[in-house]
């Protein structure tokens, strides 16, 4: 599935990533999800297009959208039939720092656009349907998300565990030492920002670099990707990889060496038999 990809050039890339764009004719697929750093939204046109995960209700993709939070359990994908759906991949913040919206509203649920924004957002699913080129329809979109954008700022606490997060004990004591926020406070804004703790976030965060760590380089051992990743030790890795993935470290390296991943987005699998 390879979609055409668009990346905003103004205020926007505070909060997104991407844009994307996909439609193919008649299509049967399914993949297997690890949760990643991303908040998505999606549009769908087409045919069948569901999400079904152990910890939240099968939700099905139509016009009026569907908004994720950041998953901390895998999800599976179906897509039957006419594939045309537009995308936005948000960053782990993405819609609190574009217009304010707590992510703990998204905790184990998807929200259509108009539980975001309101009946607004049907005159947009009407203006992307009808515009032909793709091109158009990603300027329609930044064009409505400018409108609608209230931008937050987000404490350089939280920010600072996209980089400095760690596995050890006393880290959010550390983070926050020194600083004019309390443990309470800063828990609070990790809960609106991401939707989840700081340890849960910081927990998911290393998942995706092993992650991302096997597919790049399927021959190194695991023990290297753990030690590497900060955690304590072989049996901590796969404790932790297994509950936000729902399979072992050596089960997903199987499957990046089958070449079951997906090239450039190594959380997908597009086997589900594991």
């Amino acid at each position: 599935m390879d979609a055409v990809i668009h990346i905003p050039q103004n205020e926007l890339r505070d909060a997104i990533d991407y844009c994307w764009y996909h439609e193919s004719g008649n299509m049967q697929l399914s993949t297997y999800n690890i949760p990643f750093l991303h908040q998505e939204l999606i549009i769908n046109f087409g045919g069948h297009f569901s999400v079904t995960g152990a910890a939240q209700p099968s939700f099905q993709y139509s016009r009026q959208g569907g908004v994720s939070g950041l998953y901390t359990q895998p999800v599976i994908t179906r897509v039957k039939g006419h594939y045309k759906a537009l995308g936005i991949m948000l960053k782990p913040f993405g819609l609190y720092r574009l217009c304010g919206f707590a992510a703990t509203k998204l905790s184990g649920r998807l929200l259509t656009l108009t539980d975001i924004w309101g009946a607004s957002a049907v005159s947009l699913t009407d203006a992307l349907e009808a515009a032909e080129l793709t091109t158009d329809k990603f300027r329609i979109l930044e064009q409505y998300l400018l409108r609608k954008a209230r931008p937050q700022t987000i404490p350089e606490e939280v920010l600072a565990l996209q980089d400095q997060g760690s596995l050890r004990k006393g880290h959010i004591s550390a983070n926050i030492s020194g600083k004019l926020i309390s443990s309470k406070k800063y828990i609070q804004s990790c809960g609106e920002v991401f939707g989840m703790t700081p340890k849960k976030y910081v927990q998911l965060s290393l998942v995706n670099a092993a992650v991302a760590q096997i597919a790049a380089q399927p021959e190194m051992p695991l023990t290297e990707v753990a030690y590497d990743q900060g955690f304590y030790d072989q049996a901590h890795f796969i404790r932790i990889f297994k509950s936000f993935t729902g399979i072992t470290p050596s089960k997903y390296k199987y499957a990046v060496q089958r070449g079951l991943t997906h090239a450039t987005f190594p959380n997908v699998i597009f086997d589900t038999a594991l």
